[in-house]
């Protein structure tokens, strides 16, 4: 081998900071929305009204559909108390009183590895809007970030079925990358659920935090709230 061809040695890999502390902010406040963990007394009514009673969202999602508010509040009790889970309201602040606009879960987190999964359940108030990007912003920032009230984990993950459109085009625009699809992981709602997997590495993270941040910035957006430049132009 010349001296042209002969490449330098691969650095050794980081030892990575392990274990990763829990995932148990109770608020992480952004500028058109914030997350609050979820408390069923203030945040149950308002979810229901949000996303709950909305039979459709739930198509490609495990739970719901639910027939009232009760089903769904039970729903929502049943989970609180998971291992390795943390839900989030996401408030809506840009109507005056924050309200109740939808759902961000963080799950199957693993402390000892740091990776943990992301979930969603948006409502019309956040679907396609600076409300629901900045939310799913503020949790991958809380998760993967390396700052002082940040998580630093190594591995975030998204996962949805292939029917679920939409999910695989937010996932493409917030970043994450496609690994591939697993198939037949789930068998719920009378069919075989296939998984296409999602992630975001904590290396990654940085160069897509800043092109998400810039978009969301205030000077993006004219004073109606329309954009300016589109994310795809960061």
């Amino acid at each position: 081998m010349t001296a042209a061809t002969m490449t330098a040695p691969s650095p050794p890999p980081l030892t990575p900071d392990l274990p990763r502390p829990a995932l148990t902010a109770d608020r992480l406040p952004g500028r058109t929305v914030d997350l609050e963990r979820i408390d069923l007394d203030r945040h149950a009514q308002g979810l229901w009204l949000a996303i709950g009673r909305h039979a459709g969202l739930w198509d490609h999602i495990p739970g719901g559909p639910f027939t009232d508010e009760a089903a769904f509040t039970q729903w929502l009790r049943d989970r609180l108390p998971r291992p390795g889970q943390t839900m989030y309201a996401v408030m809506d602040k840009t109507g005056g009183a924050p309200v109740a606009a939808g759902l961000l879960l963080l799950l199957n987190a693993n402390p000892d590895m740091g990776t943990v999964e992301m979930g969603l359940v948006y409502g019309p108030l956040l679907s396609r809007k600076v409300t629901g990007t900045e939310g799913v912003f503020l949790l991958i920032d809380y998760a993967l970030g390396q700052g002082a009230g940040q998580s630093g984990y190594r591995r975030l993950e998204w996962r949805c079925g292939p029917p679920n459109v939409a999910s695989v085009k937010a996932a493409l625009r917030y970043g994450f990358t496609h690994e591939g699809l697993l198939r037949q992981t789930l068998w719920l709602k009378g069919r075989n659920w296939d998984s296409n997997v999602f992630s975001i590495l904590d290396a990654e993270w940085p160069a897509r935090r800043q092109r998400l941040a810039a978009w969301l910035a205030p000077e993006n957006f004219t004073s109606d709230g329309t954009q300016i430049k589109a994310l795809g132009e960061f």
